[in-house]
């Protein structure tokens, strides 16, 4: 199905932090095989599929592009908030980053399955080789809430958008103003005239 060694060794080296979060159980190295081993948790499956690379620094739409036979693979499966279906990707000196394959596209987690915070270095803008403007990160997906948010109660997994609840919940005006800012003593404002 795709071209390339069978990353056999990245996969060694991946069973330690996929035993962390649930049972493992490896497929057979076949042709057509659609992931590499599985994760099976309390909070539901992880179908997971390695791919080696010689550069993991990159950004989720550089990666659905590189990656589109291994990401094809795993959309054979149903997206389901039972089924997590997972890329995780591997250096020549076996550093991984781990994404979830959602409808909408790639979400990158932390080694243990959550999402990663909003904010961190892994989610934060991206500087292209080139010099290009920096790639803004996403911070969530329909499929997924955005972390420490109510609907991202269940871990690990995706969870469909939260239905709009009939009634809203009330919420008070507030009259919210820019405090005023003064300038330091002996800086020049824009107001002062200096002769």
């Amino acid at each position: 199905m795709t071209r390339g060694r069978y990353p056999e060794k990245a996969i060694k080296k991946a069973q330690e932090t996929a035993e962390e979060r649930g049972l493992v159980r490896h497929y057979a190295h076949t042709p057509g095989r659609l992931c590499d081993f599985s994760i099976v948790g309390p909070a539901g499956l992880a179908e997971i599929r390695m791919k080696p690379m010689r550069h993991i620094r990159c950004t989720p739409k550089w990666l659905e592009r590189e990656a589109a036979e291994d990401l094809a693979a795993l959309n054979m499966y149903p997206s389901s908030p039972q089924i997590s279906r997972e890329l995780w990707i591997s250096s020549p000196a076996y550093f991984r980053r781990y994404f979830r394959v959602c409808d909408t596209g790639l979400i990158e987690l932390a080694p243990d399955g959550q999402l990663l915070p909003v904010g961190s270095p892994a989610t934060g803008p991206r500087r292209s080789r080139a010099g290009a403007p920096a790639v803004p990160a996403t911070p969530g997906s329909p499929e997924l809430p955005v972390p420490g948010s109510p609907a991202a109660a269940s871990p690990g997994l995706e969870s469909p958008a939260p239905s709009p609840s009939p009634t809203p919940d009330p919420v008070s005006p507030v009259n919210v103003s820019p405090a005023p800012v003064h300038p330091a003593e002996g800086t020049p404002s824009k107001r002062s005239v200096h002769t």
